[in-house]
């Protein structure tokens, strides 16, 4: 089972943000951020954590030290890219990235490889990590060392199903 936890403030932004996940992924439960507990971690085989509207900030004062304990893979997209940074003292910059944006992967992984579009709606970006791909000479795939934990600032739901597909295989 993969666990999607949702970190949308407003319900319509669920159906933006979290719906495409859940249809994309068979086995699956979602959990609000502010919800989750050990038994739906301790279920889940994998985890995402979804995107969210531009200007809703609430999960960034979300609990999510469990991060740093877990021996699940996860996969933090957008707003869940900026709570997996914040949780491992990266830093979160202002950098406004809207619509498809060109992404080329600088590291061999085994979410993506190439150059592709994809499709961004942030206003933060990550910075001190290392970066598996870039987007106008800023990282947008990262992973956290000595774990199965990513971070991709774009949105993989819009355009780039395979690297959702590619996460819980």
């Amino acid at each position: 089972m993969i666990l999607i936890i949702n970190v949308c403030k407003d319900k319509l932004s669920e159906m933006e943000f979290v719906r495409p996940l859940a249809m994309l992924i068979e086995d699956h439960v979602i959990v609000h951020y502010s919800r989750v507990k050990l038994v739906d971690r301790k279920a889940a085989e994998k985890i995402i954590i979804a995107g969210t509207a531009l200007k809703d900030f609430d999960y960034l004062e979300g609990k999510f030290s469990w991060l740093k304990k877990t021996r699940r893979p996860v996969l933090g997209i957008c707003a869940g890219a900026q709570v997996i940074a914040k949780e491992f003292g990266l830093k979160l910059e202002d950098f406004a990235l809207i619509g498809p944006q060109k992404v080329e992967v600088v590291k061999e992984n085994r979410l993506a490889e190439g150059v592709f579009n994809a499709y961004f709606l942030n206003t933060k970006i990550v910075a001190g990590c290392e970066p598996l791909a870039m987007s106008n000479g800023k990282p947008c795939l990262f992973r956290i060392a000595e774990k199965e934990i990513y971070g991709c600032l774009f949105h993989p739901e819009v355009l780039n199903e395979n690297i959702i597909l590619n996460f819980i295989q």
